[in-house]
């Protein structure tokens, strides 16, 4: 009997607060109205993204940069320095000759990074002028300068081996890595004057995405 003393009460209770919401003007009676769907948030990065490193950067404009403003675009990166006398000019004909076989169509849809790791010489300045000595279009091009913690993070993500020398120059290795639109890596090119083909079809098939 008590059980169905509650249960009876609990009906009349449902059927009073259903009463009280009809009755209710439109503008005033909330517990009839839809909540607003909640706003989208940006998605995370992928766990393999570069572009999860937090680093400081400078453009060759001197304007602060981090990895993930990038984001949305294909990256195609190197890691040089200015006043390299060998293999950085030979990294920027092959990035060079990757850029001219992209259909035009799909360049403004390119980046081309190249990331300095000389952080006492390149400058921003340096950059520029660099940008200016080599015709790099900076619409499409960016040069970065970041301090030794930022350069050493992005050289082990890219997988670039360096070593300063007495001079203040460096040895090291030679590679040109795609990144997709969301920071990670379709394909790495190893070494100097290597065949670009798989370059080139990792960045088309990146743009296509």
């Amino acid at each position: 009997m008590k059980q169905v003393l509650i249960a009876t009460l609990l009906l009349v209770s449902i059927d009073l607060m259903i009463l009280s919401c009809s009755n209710q003007p439109e503008e005033t009676a909330p517990c009839c109205t839809m909540e607003e769907p909640a706003a989208a948030t940006p998605t995370t990065l992928p766990d393999t993204s570069l572009y999860l490193l937090d680093s400081e950067w400078q453009d060759q404009s001197a304007a602060s940069r981090q990895l993930d403003d990038f984001r949305g675009e294909v990256v195609v990166a190197a890691m040089v320095f200015t006043h390299c006398a060998y293999a950085c000019p030979r990294i920027l004909v092959d990035l060079q000759a990757i850029e001219d076989q992209i259909p035009a169509e799909q360049r403004d849809q390119v980046r081309w990074l190249l990331v300095s790791m000389d952080s006492d010489r390149d400058t921003p300045e340096v950059l520029n002028t660099y940008a200016e000595d080599n015709s790099l279009d900076t619409s499409r091009w960016t040069l970065l300068h970041g301090d030794d913690f930022a350069v050493r993070g992005i050289a082990a993500a890219l997988g670039v081996r360096y070593k300063k020398d007495v001079n203040g120059n460096f040895a090291h290795s030679n590679v040109i890595t795609v990144l997709d639109r969301e920071g990670r890596i379709a394909h790495q090119l190893q070494g100097l004057g290597t065949e670009p083909t798989p370059s080139i079809e990792a960045i088309q098939a990146a743009v296509a995405e």
